[in-house]
Formats: C-alpha cells, sequence, structure tokens
C-alpha cells in the first residue's frame, strides 16, 4: 500500500493497477490482491485497504474450509503448504498463535 500511499484519490481499481505497475519492488501477493479488489472508484487509500481485506479474508476462508476441527497452527500450515494460495493467505496464517487449538474458521479469524 506504500506505493498508493502519496496518490491523490478518487481512483478507479483501474488507476490502481496502472500506479502499482510503475514499481518493481510491490510483491506479487499485492498485486494479486490489488487485481482482486471490486470494479468501483476509490474514495481514499483506507477505502482500497478495506476492500482488499475483503479479498484475502475470502481467500483465507477458502484455504480453511476443507480442514477437520479442531486444529492447531502447525496443522493449517501443512494443509495449505502444497497448495497454490496467494503470499497473503500463507503469511496471514503464519502469523496465528502456535498455543491456539481453532474449533472453525471463525476462531482463525478472529
Amino acid at each position: 500500500m506504500s506505493a498508493l500511499k502519496e496518490e491523490k484519490f478518487p481512483k478507479s481499481k483501474n488507476e490502481i493497477i496502472n500506479i502499482i505497475k510503475k514499481y518493481s519492488d510491490i510483491s506479487e501477493a499485492s498485486i494479486i490482491a490489488l487485481n482482486g479488489i471490486d470494479e468501483k472508484v476509490y474514495e481514499s487509500l483506507d477505502d482500497v485497504c478495506d476492500n482488499v481485506k475483503i479479498v484475502c479474508n475470502l481467500e483465507i476462508r477458502d484455504a480453511l474450509k476443507q480442514i477437520i476441527y479442531p486444529v492447531t497452527k502447525s496443522e493449517i500450515m501443512n494443509h495449505i503448504k502444497n497448495k497454490n494460495y496467494s503470499d497473503i493467505v500463507i503469511k496471514t496464517l503464519d502469523e496465528l498463535p502456535e498455543d491456539i487449538l481453532f474449533n472453525d474458521i471463525s476462531d482463525i479469524c478472529k
């Protein structure tokens, strides 16, 4: 999001995508997440961030829907390890605490 920090809003999704394409240090995960945002005009960077969170949360829920609960963080990471999930999903789930037994997706998303 730092690439968009100095930009003046409002901006359309296409304008946002064109801006981030100019930067060589943007992660592939960020590009994927921004490509997944809604086709609309964004009034602020916060508006973009909120939409990115929705996209990422949907992908996280998709990654977790086939897990048998209860489950630990290591079991979650083993489940997603060989799947084709974005870096954002893997990084987010890797930040889960080690010492919790998750009973369902809601526990994880909290």
